[in-house]
């Protein structure tokens, strides 16, 4: 039983990270501000920042996330420079984050 436990949330976490390195990866390919990439749902319980992407390990490993630049609203002006703008996921072409949407799930396949 328990080892089921523990199998299900090592293949679970597998698979999340996975797939939200997949968004990961087109993102920064694409030229999207990645503001942090986390593995697991907060509390955080390790992270490192290097250029501007926060990487995080957090408490509850059924989860994760990859928060772009732009998702919540923080590139819509606000004295932001323009270069900063044009990194947000809003302002790139309607293909290209159809790519960064569609990348998880394409990891997520070929695992």
């Amino acid at each position: 039983m328990i080892l089921t436990l523990i199998l299900f949330v090592f293949i679970l976490g597998l698979l999340v990270f996975v797939h939200e390195l997949g968004h990961f990866l087109a993102a920064k390919r694409l030229g999207v501000r990645v503001d942090e990439f986390a593995f697991g749902f907060k509390p955080r319980i390790w992270s490192v920042k290097r250029g501007e992407t926060t990487y995080a390990i957090n408490a509850i490993p059924i989860g994760g996330y990859c928060a772009l630049y732009g998702e919540d609203a923080s590139a819509s002006g606000g004295g932001k420079k323009a270069k900063d703008r044009d990194r947000s996921f809003p302002a790139k072409p309607r293909w290209a984050r159809v790519i960064i949407l569609v990348a998880g799930v394409t990891m997520n396949f070929l695992l």
